[in-house]
């Protein structure tokens, strides 16, 4: 029995794998194909030949570095407002005694569970209101707060004694100084691992830049990969690959800093 629920395990684990890879796999092998013939395959995902002209089409056909810049330049902006704005919020929850602290927490993690499309028209509206259509403050603003950075922060704020922070007061330090130098400086790993992960949220994301933004030079390589495109027909071969550039960084990310996904992911059960 016990080796029959072993075997059941690895083989849903194996689907659960298979599910998410072979679309990324499709992905690439669509962006090596030729042109002429995308999705001739001598295999499900192998095809026929390999070819570069997808990528040689996005180099020369597209303004590729300019779309780089633009995701980097809002990503980081982006990302910076969130960890700041989540600290200090964070902070004000986990330490702060205040009329309707649980209740504005509660709608704080309601935001969580909302689908972003379910509020988008409303908030285009507001935008809209602002003339910030088609503007990098129309991207950002919006979603400066972050309520996934709040709550796994103040999980970890929470976790840090108290006892240290009344030594803080006794020395003579302020809130502001508080925060610096007991909280910021123990949560340092929580804060890179938070920062890692909402800046590939926010590197991937599509719809919301996809609304915001209508000028070809202010897009961003997630929003630019329909540009190969018309009402009528796609161009598989270079969307596929300006899909495969624009997962590269992430990718590189991850391998680099896997450690702190996994440690920011496990500091959210803290108490």
């Amino acid at each position: 029995m016990k080796l029959r629920n072993h075997l059941l395990l690895n083989v849903f684990l194996l689907l659960s794998v298979l599910v998410v890879l072979v679309p990324f796999i499709w992905m690439l092998t669509v962006s090596l194909s030729p042109s002429s013939d995308p999705f001739r395959r001598v295999a499900f995902l192998i095809p026929t030949s390999f070819s570069l002209e997808g990528y040689l089409q996005v180099f020369q056909q597209a303004p590729l570095a300019r779309w780089f810049m633009n995701s980097v330049l809002l990503t980081s902006v982006l990302t910076a407002g969130q960890l700041m704005l989540g600290v200090l919020a964070a902070y004000a929850f986990a330490r702060y005694r205040f009329r309707g602290r649980e209740t504005l927490f509660f709608f704080v993690l309601c935001t969580m569970m909302i689908p972003p499309q379910a509020i988008m028209l409303p908030v285009y509206l507001v935008v809209n209101s602002f003339d910030w259509v088609n503007s990098y403050k129309g991207v950002i603003i919006p979603h400066i707060a972050s309520a996934y950075a709040i709550f796994v922060l103040r999980q970890f704020f929470m976790a840090i004694p108290r006892e240290l922070e009344e030594a803080s007061r006794v020395d003579g330090c302020h809130s502001v100084q508080t925060l610096y130098h007991i909280y910021l400086r123990a949560s340092v790993p929580t804060l890179f691992g938070v920062g890692l992960i909402q800046f590939v949220n926010n590197w991937n994301d599509y719809y919301w830049p996809f609304l915001i933004l209508n000028d070809e030079m202010k897009m961003t390589l997630t929003v630019a990969i329909v540009q190969f495109r018309n009402d009528s027909y796609i161009e598989w071969v270079p969307t596929m690959a300006a899909a495969t550039l624009s997962v590269l960084p992430v990718i590189g990310i991850y391998v680099l800093a896997q450690r702190y996904f996994t440690e920011s992911s496990l500091q959210s059960g803290i108490k």
